[in-house]
């Protein structure tokens, strides 16, 4: 879906390009030939050299966007190609090896897409590399670049990226690489052995064949780009599925919580314990050990004596509007056994020592539904993990084996499915997971999947198991890869995932990585930490829970153009800014305005560096605003803040409680959306809103134009009103308000040596960098005054010395009458923590306020920030 904000992004030069295919010199043996007709297909041009094949992408202007590769643009079973010859028809070749390989090249253009079949001429398979030069910059590849170590996959070393389902960590794969930088994509696929070169010196497509096989690249703006590629995944049979509400909604899973404990009984206790706490858990998932002994869940309906009454579960997690999903693979035990496991070295979820053998399995072999290898073989896989005995897997690519599995699946009468096939299948078979887990989608179950290729086959596609220290790195590359692959809605493990018997800040910021991302779930609970500590860990769930229709819009949106608006990587965002392409720089856009930033890398420290693309960008809890292009080097992001600024087109779309109306905020940014449609959680509503070009700051009914209600936020000065489904509305925004905290003068009741009360405000959030009081029992205070009256909500309060020493009890005050009150809410006792959240109990405006203690000894205060 395109719209006005991706247009501003440096693209628009770009909007109408589309492609022109200029015929080379023909040659044959090496002897230069005439020439051929030009194919004109539009602006841009195509130019082929043909020693070598080379070719290359320029616009009108001569100007390269994409460069040939230095020695040749076409390689067959690994020899460059010799001599082309033109066809008969324009985009036609035949071509050559110096060692007499030939294959036919078909080039079709059309708007924005280049499609280049290669027909070996030898017997047997040929490996066909299509080549071009080096390019800078590049996003991509599934799993494969997921795992890569790297956001930006071109590094200063070649490096072959091969497609490939191992049963583990690369099990959702694509060959698809966009490049943001030069306004081009590819992608291939058919063939076998898929694979992708990127370096500094090229970029290669690989693919084995006998038969033909087609390349594609893609070019133009980036919204252009992905709406190419959405229609070739159409063309090509991969599933587009409709996202579904309730998976943007919190989550509960049964491994990290209970493990072998898990039945009907434990479930419901851990659910409800979350929901009572103010968790709105509405789906779950009970995976590993609710089958019988020795069986699996592809024995389907069997659901064991922990779960002896699925449907009395079923109505309870439904009267508590909690949706039932289980864990399920596509592989089935072979019949007859009991097998027994050649190793125990890795199967925790099996309870004995042996596996049942399999009944259906039998009747799939009679009717053909399983993977056969070349010969005609029934293929046997063993996992590694689950189960480790033989199995057959099931050939997604055959319909009647679809058919047979979606009513195998329909016997369970459950809501959803967590699918978690683990089988090394190498890379020939990465299309057989697809059709059948899209099947379950297409007819309304609720769909986590896991394997598959190019496209996602559920609602979530969820990456390989993760834990909290894979957030510095493997988690956000992973999420930021699929996103660039056209698959944005993205999941991993519960939070926190075994690490939570004590609490830490690093498990918060894993909580607000995850927050930020489509799915989210919790299993292992909070509730035996302290008071203030569960208030900071449930900070990202309360912000997803207000945020959920605004992830959800943002799916559709992806769902309708291919444009990854659920995670947009901030280079694709802005392809022509350099800095936002910058690999170090995990963050995202979330739908058209939200800027993502959680901190992962330093959290120890609480600072990061945080860079904020051309434009105005609020500060989504203070309300300040920074003009970008900026880099924020080392911007406080403690636990408790939310890593978010508001800017792009400045629209965003809240929710307070299930049954209160959806609230829109307009943000006074530089160049408001013009239009902006707003797709409801129910996948049918929408609301628009369109921008008035002129007059007074408002909202008006776009049918009858009346005024609509609404706010003005006093420190960012966003307007805010209910959002009514299918009403359309037109507004004009407010004026951008100067920062609300520009503080005036810092004093303290005293200091120690050079601690100096202007510390506690500096920003910095550190012991170098405090206000110290002397050592007495006399009362301590440090005072705020700004240079004009503020209205606050909240403060974050820093202190003490290292990871101890806080300040036990303090208050906030303000003065009412030349007299300094408590402010209601801002009473702090008995305090342990270094970081202390306070949230008063209503807006404060005030021109001063004081921090204020009657703590023995001295008192560190590292930083007040108010809010």
């Amino acid at each position: 879906m395109e719209t006005n904000s991706m247009k501003r992004k440096g693209t628009a030069q770009h909007l109408a390009r589309t492609l022109f295919l200029f015929g080379a010199v023909a040659w044959m043996c090496g002897t230069a030939s005439a020439a051929f007709e030009a194919i004109p297909i539009g602006a841009e041009r195509m130019t082929v050299e043909p020693a070598g094949f080379r070719f290359q992408f320029t616009d009108t202007t001569g100007t390269i966007l994409a460069p040939a590769h230095a020695q040749a643009g076409l390689r067959l079973d690994g020899q460059p190609v010799a001599a082309t010859e033109a066809g008969d028809r324009p985009g036609h070749f035949s071509v050559t090896t110096a060692g007499g390989v030939k294959a036919d090249v078909n080039v079709k253009a059309s708007a924005g897409l280049v499609s280049i079949t290669v027909a070996p001429k030898s017997a047997g398979a040929c490996q066909i590399d299509l080549s071009l030069g080096g390019l800078p910059v590049a996003y991509g590849l599934g799993d494969a670049g997921g795992w890569s170590g790297h956001l930006n996959l071109v590094t200063d070393k070649k490096v072959r990226y091969s497609l490939l389902n191992n049963g583990g960590s690369q099990r959702w794969q694509s060959s698809f690489v966009i490049f943001p930088e030069n306004r081009l994509a590819g992608v291939v696929f058919e063939g076998k052995k898929l694979s992708v070169v990127l370096g500094p010196k090229a970029y290669t497509m690989t693919a084995h064949a006998a038969e033909p096989v087609t390349f594609h690249y893609l070019i133009g703006d980036m919204q252009a780009i992905y709406r190419n590629y959405r229609a070739l995944l159409d063309a090509n049979g991969y599933p587009n599925i409709k996202p579904k509400f309730r998976l943007f909604e919190l989550g509960w899973e049964s491994w990290a919580a209970l493990g072998y404990q898990t039945s009907a009984d434990t479930l419901l206790k851990s659910v409800k314990k979350f929901q009572d706490h103010g968790y709105p858990v509405r789906w779950a998932v009970t995976g590993s050990g609710f089958w019988e002994e020795g069986g699996t869940t592809t024995d389907f309906g069997q659901f064991g004596q922990k779960f002896s009454d699925p449907a009395a579960l079923k109505k309870e997690l439904h009267e508590r509007d909690v949706k039932w999903m289980i864990g399920l693979r596509t592989n089935f035990v072979l019949p007859g056994g009991p097998h027994i496991p050649k190793t125990n070295k890795r199967d925790a979820n099996l309870k004995g020592n042996f596996f049942n053998g399999n009944p259906l399995s039998t009747l799939g072999v009679e009717k053909d539904y399983f993977v056969k290898d070349p010969s005609g073989k029934l293929l046997v896989k063993t996992s590694r993990w689950f189960p480790i005995v033989p199995c057959y897997l099931l050939d997604g690519r055959k319909p009647d084996a679809v058919d047979w599995y979606a009513d195998l699946y329909r016997s369970w009468d459950i809501d959803g499915i967590k699918e978690d096939t683990m089988k090394n299948i190498g890379s020939d078979l990465l299309d057989i997971f697809n059709a059948p887990i899209a099947r379950l989608a297409d007819e309304g179950s609720l769909v986590m999947a896991r394997c598959g290729s190019f496209s996602a086959s559920g609602t979530l596609l969820r990456i390989n198991d993760t834990h909290v220290k894979d957030m510095t790195k493997r988690t956000p590359i992973n999420y930021l890869q699929y996103a660039a692959c056209g698959a944005p809605n993205v999941y991993s493990d519960t939070v926190g995932f075994k690490q939570m018997k004590s609490y830490s800040e690093k498990v918060v910021h894993h909580a607000w990585l995850m927050a930020l991302t489509a799915g989210l779930a919790v299993g292992e609970s909070p509730f035996a930490w302290k008071a203030t500590q569960q208030e900071l860990f449930k900070r990202p769930f309360d912000f997803h829970y207000q945020f959920g229709p605004y992830l959800f819009d943002a799916a559709m949106k992806s769902h309708q153009s291919g444009f990854p608006y659920t995670m947009t990587p901030l280079g694709i965002a802005y392809p022509d800014d350099k800095y936002a392409a910058d690999p170090e720089h995990y963050q995202w856009l979330a739908g058209e305005s939200l800027l993502c930033a959680p901190l992962l890398k330093n959290y120890q420290t609480g600072k990061m560096d945080l860079y904020l693309p051309a434009g105005t960008w609020f500060d989504y809890d203070t309300g300040r605003n920074y003009q970008g292009p900026q880099l924020l080097k080392h911007f406080a992001m403690p636990a408790g803040k939310t890593p978010c600024f508001v800017g792009g087109e400045g629209i965003l779309v809240t929710r307070s409680a299930d049954d209160a109306p959806l609230q829109a905020h307009i943000y006074p940014v530089d160049a408001p959306a013009e239009r902006f449609t707003f797709y409801h959680p129910d996948g049918q509503s929408t609301s628009t809103l369109r921008l008035r070009q002129n007059g007074e700051s408002g909202v008006w009914n776009a049918a009858t134009g009346d005024a609509v209600p609404f706010s003005v936020c006093q420190k960012s000065g966003a307007l805010s009103f209910k959002l009514q489904p299918d009403q359309a509305y037109e507004y004009v925004p407010g004026t951008v308000r100067e920062n609300p905290t520009a503080v005036k003068r810092v004093s303290a009741s005293d200091v120690l040596d050079d601690f100096t009360a202007v510390k506690a405000t500096d920003g910095e959030i550190s012991d170098a960098s405090r206000w110290i009081s002397q050592q007495h029992d006399r009362p301590k205070w440090l005072v705020v005054e700004f240079e004009a009256s503020v209205e606050l909500s909240g403060a974050e309060v820093y202190t003490g010395w290292g990871r101890g020493h806080a300040v036990r009890n303090f208050s906030l005050q303000t003065q009412i009458g030349g007299e300094w009150v408590d402010i209601p809410g801002a009473t702090v006792r008995g305090n342990r923590t270094i970081e202390c959240l306070v949230d008063f109990r209503a807006p404060v405006r005030t021109t001063a306020i004081r921090f204020y203690s009657q703590d023995k000894g001295l008192v560190r205060l590292k930083e007040l920030k108010l809010r």
